[in-house]
């Protein structure tokens, strides 16, 4: 049990820049440690995956000490020291989103995934989906429309894991897409496939880099000094869970226009 600090007791006060010190390097080495794995992803996924494994367990008790400390033990701090409590707890939950994202990556690339497969109906997974991003739709002031097809058969995939891949779709085009935009989720199906649709109005991507959006760790809207809120890993975890399930994913953009992502999924297997 961590006791609280007392406020009367100064000497047991920590010193704001010792605090300073030791906090103004998480950003850094976030970043560090983000570029090191970058650079293993060539050794292979077993090795990534051992390694992200062997980073998640110490980081999972760094991140529970930092939630305690953020949330229960500021009495005695000053807002400033509050503030580099919450500066570390942020960059230890953005830390560990990308310790977990790496592991489902390198799962899914060497087949190691554990991936349910069960008849699915797409539609119920796609409202089910479009209804948890209508809140957020509303606050970013964009227009969000869902059409799917009525003649849309079950097809064999995982639920789970389709509901990933959408919720990761529509969240980039929220992101890429300005306040007035639009977003939508679209269904359609012949005998082949059923091929699910997300579109936005946003910025687009110019057609030299699109093959590059489907490449780990890239970002292609990162501004140079720009804080990084997330790793460049979406759609490559998209693509990874779709060819999982024996689907195809591809990407059309136009600069200043928006994106379209198709996701293609079989019927019949």
């Amino acid at each position: 049990m961590v006791a609280r600090q007392s406020a009367s007791n100064s000497a047991d006060v920590p010193d704001v820049e010792a605090l300073r010190d030791a906090l103004s390097g998480r950003e850094a080495e976030v970043e560090d440690l983000r570029s090191r794995i970058e650079e293993l992803t060539s050794a292979g996924g077993d090795f990534l995956s051992d390694a992200a494994h062997a980073i998640r367990s110490p980081l999972t008790v760094t991140h529970s000490y930092l939630e305690i400390l953020n949330s229960d033990l500021d009495e005695g701090l000053t807002d400033e020291q509050k503030s580099f409590i919450r500066i570390a707890y942020d960059n230890a939950v953005k830390l560990r989103q990308l310790i977990d994202d790496l592991v489902d990556l390198a799962a899914l690339e060497t087949g190691a995934a554990n991936v349910e497969l069960a008849p699915v109906q797409v539609n119920r997974v796609l409202a089910s989906v479009h209804a948890e991003f209508q809140p957020i739709a509303k606050h970013n002031r964009l227009k969000s429309a869902i059409d799917v097809s009525r003649d849309i058969p079950d097809i064999t995939c995982d639920e789970e894991l389709l509901k990933d891949v959408i919720r990761r779709l529509l969240d980039n085009a929220v992101r890429f897409t300005a306040q007035g935009g639009s977003i939508s989720l679209r269904s359609i199906c012949d005998q082949r496939w059923v091929t699910v649709e997300v579109t936005d109005s946003g910025v687009g991507i110019p057609d030299h880099r699109i093959g590059d959006a489907f490449r780990a760790f890239v970002q292609l809207h990162r501004q140079p000094g720009e804080n990084r809120t997330h790793f460049g890993l979406g759609l490559p975890l998209c693509r990874s869970m779709v060819e999982a399930v024996n689907g195809k994913i591809e990407l059309q953009s136009i600069v200043g226009k928006g994106t379209t992502v198709t996701v293609k999924l079989p019927v019949g297997e």
